[in-house]
């Protein structure tokens, strides 16, 4: 409400500027006689002039700089507003002039078109009109291109912060810690296992590494990501957690989004002989789907909600589509659009 209240203001004020500076050039290039009677035509000239000035200058760049549809192409579309306006003043102080004199002096079409006067008037008030609207509208844009740049790089450090917070998860000394664990008892045990497992979690690593800079990576390659982490946790959960992967899909995702997904269902989750997690991953043509049977631990984190945002933060500055979430008693669904960016 009190934007909207801002920008009326400026407007009524630009309309104000414009109607005040017409009204003193009226006199300045007016009667030099200052009786009451032309005293009161020169206002009215000078506002008549200033407000259809204003006025239609004003649709003109409403229409054609619309919120945000300026930042594609802004010189294309500056010159083209400046075009536009140019060619309406032109119009507009043609036909208020004609009207004005004919009512107020009598004079036809005809006389005004062969005037010099005329013509000499209608030149300065399209210069004059012309010089006022580009520091409008320029002052317009300087302010609008700050504000872009601005927010780009709010965005840009927003970005960055989720990046941060990925990476940061997934090289977690707790997954470490719990990795070598595992690794420790299956070397005494089952010696191919262990170095199968040394192969995965350096995977792991090595992907981790590549990604952190990338905004976005093949369903392929993160499919192949989530198998491996899926296979150091089925080797630390034995038949406790079963997974069915079946994607099939040429697009693109975010980095490490299957991860952080499922990293999520075995920490909320209780994962025990009487209660076995499930995790599916499939695909159609617009999601990558990620779901798991829901055993909520009682002393579980209160919820999903810091994966998710993540998640979504990335999301948000590569498509217009929403991560889907669906969560039911027994069931938890997350989908993940997939993209075309190269």
């Amino acid at each position: 409400m009190k934007k909207q209240e801002n920008k009326i203001t400026k407007h009524v004020l630009n309309v104000s500027i414009i109607i005040a500076i017409s009204v003193a050039i009226t006199f300045m290039f007016g009667s030099s006689t200052w009786q009451w009677q032309e005293i009161l035509l020169n206002i009215a000239y000078g506002a008549l002039i200033g407000l259809s000035i204003a006025i239609g200058s004003s649709f003109i760049s409403k229409r054609m700089l619309k919120d945000g549809n300026w930042l594609d192409k802004p010189i294309k579309r500056f010159i083209a507003v400046i075009v536009a306006v140019s060619i309406y003043i032109i119009v507009d102080v043609i036909l208020v002039n004609i009207v004005w004199f004919n009512i107020t002096q009598d004079l036809s079409i005809a006389d005004l078109l062969h005037s010099n006067f005329f013509i000499w008037i209608v030149l300065t008030e399209l210069m004059i009109g012309m010089i006022i609207y580009l520091i409008i509208v320029s002052a317009r844009f300087a302010k609008s291109l700050n504000e872009f740049y601005v927010e780009a790089e709010e965005q840009k450090r927003e970005l960055n912060h989720y990046k941060y917070a990925t990476l940061k998860n997934q090289v977690n000394p707790h997954f470490l810690f719990n990795s070598l664990n595992v690794l420790s008892a299956l070397i005494y045990k089952d010696v191919e296992k262990a170095d199968d497992f040394i192969g995965k979690l350096s995977n792991i690593y090595r992907y981790v590494l590549d990604v952190q800079d990338e905004e976005v990576v093949s369903v392929e390659q993160e499919v192949a990501f989530a198998k491996d982490f899926l296979f150091l946790q089925a080797i630390r959960f034995g038949d406790n957690l079963k997974y069915d992967i079946n994607v099939s899909t040429d697009k693109m995702i975010i980095p490490m989004a299957l991860q952080i997904l499922i990293e999520n269902a075995l920490k909320h989750n209780v994962i025990s002989e009487e209660h076995q997690l499930e995790i599916k991953i499939s695909s159609d043509k617009q999601y990558v789907i990620v779901s798991n049977n829901v055993m909520l631990k009682q002393s579980s984190e209160a919820s999903h909600e810091l994966g998710l945002a993540n998640i979504k933060g990335r999301y948000k500055f590569l498509t217009d589509m929403e991560v889907k979430i669906t969560e039911s008693t027994n069931r938890f669904e997350v989908c993940l659009p997939l993209l075309n960016l190269k």
